[in-house]
C-alpha cells in the first residue's frame, strides 16, 4: 500500500471566497470509509508545511509498511492564510472572517463527502504544531461531540503570549471583540466538557521550548480536574526537527484511537 498526495481547493461559503487544501490518501483504497486525521498547521504556515518540512507521508508510509497503524485519510487545511495566522477561529471585525465555521462546516464536510472519509465523530480525529496545536484542543473542548481524539505538538496555549506573536493589531481583531474573549477561547480557562463526552487527549513538549510552561499548565488542570489525558516531554525545542521525530507518535495514537471509537 502506497500514500498518494492530493491538492484540491474548495468554495467556502463561511470566508467567500476558494480556499486549497492537501489530502494523503493510501492506493489502493480500502473498501468502506476511511478514518480522517486533520493536521492543523502553525503561524506563518500553510497547508504544505506538514508534506515539505514536517515529512508526514514518509512517517505514515514507514508506520504502513512496518504494520504499526492501518490505513486513514490525512488532510491538511491552511488555517484561512490572514496575517500571519488566524487561530482557526471567527473573527468579529467585519468582512468574512469565519475561520472555524471554514474549517468544521464547509471544508470537512466537503472532504468527507467527496473522498468517503470520517463521517462520524469515532471516525475524525484533530491534531496540530503550535497555533494548530492551541486549535486542536480548543476544538476538542469547544466540540467535544466531533472528534475521537485530538493533540498537540508544542502548543501555543496561553492567548496573551500568542497576541505578542502575532502583533498588537491582529490579536486585537481575533481575540478582543469582548471583554471574554480571551477566557472563552483558551484552553488554559474556556469551560471543558465533562471527561466522560472529551475526545481521548494527548499533547507534548520539547523541555528547550520557550513555551513549554504553557503546556504544563493545561497539564495541571487537566490533572486537578481528573480529566483523563496523556501528556508527555522530550528532549528539543519549538521546532520542526522536533515535530519531525514526534509525528509517529500522533498518526499512531490517532488510528489507534479511532480504532477502538469505532470497534
Amino acid at each position: 500500500m502506497r500514500l498518494r498526495l492530493h491538492s484540491d481547493m474548495i468554495q467556502s461559503e463561511a470566508l467567500g471566497s476558494r480556499r486549497v487544501y492537501r489530502l494523503l490518501l493510501p492506493e489502493p483504497r480500502p473498501v468502506g470509509r476511511l478514518p480522517l486525521l486533520i493536521l492543523l498547521h502553525g503561524v506563518h504556515g500553510s497547508e504544505i508545511d506538514w508534506t515539505e518540512q514536517g515529512q508526514v507521508m514518509q512517517s505514515m508510509q514507514a508506520l504502513l509498511d512496518e504494520q504499526k497503524m492501518g490505513p486513514m485519510a490525512v488532510l491538511m487545511p491552511s488555517d484561512g492564510l490572514t496575517a500571519i495566522g488566524t487561530g482557526y477561529l471567527n473573527w468579529d471585525s467585519g468582512g468574512p472572517h469565519l475561520y472555524e465555521d471554514y474549517l468544521l462546516e464547509d471544508l470537512i464536510p466537503h472532504i468527507e463527502e467527496k473522498w468517503n472519509v470520517g463521517g462520524t465523530k469515532e471516525t475524525r480525529a484533530i491534531s496540530g504544531l503550535s497555533m494548530g496545536g492551541y486549535a486542536s484542543i480548543r476544538l476538542a473542548f469547544a466540540h467535544p461531540a466531533r472528534f475521537a481524539s485530538a493533540s498537540s505538538l508544542s502548543g501555543f496555549f496561553d492567548i496573551q503570549e500568542l497576541g505578542e506573536l502575532i502583533g498588537s493589531e491582529d490579536f486585537s481583531r481575533i481575540f478582543q471583540s469582548d471583554g471574554n474573549r480571551t477566557e472563552e477561547v483558551s484552553p488554559l480557562t474556556m469551560s471543558i466538557p465533562p471527561g466522560k463526552d472529551l475526545p481521548k487527549l494527548k499533547w507534548d513538549c520539547g523541555v528547550e521550548d520557550r513555551y513549554i510552561q504553557m503546556n504544563r499548565q493545561l497539564h495541571e488542570r487537566l490533572e486537578g480536574d481528573s480529566v483523563s489525558h496523556s501528556y508527555e516531554e522530550y528532549p528539543g525545542a519549538h521546532t520542526w526537527d522536533y515535530w519531525r521525530e514526534h509525528m509517529k507518535e500522533h498518526l499512531i495514537f490517532h488510528f489507534n484511537m479511532m480504532k477502538e471509537s469505532s470497534s
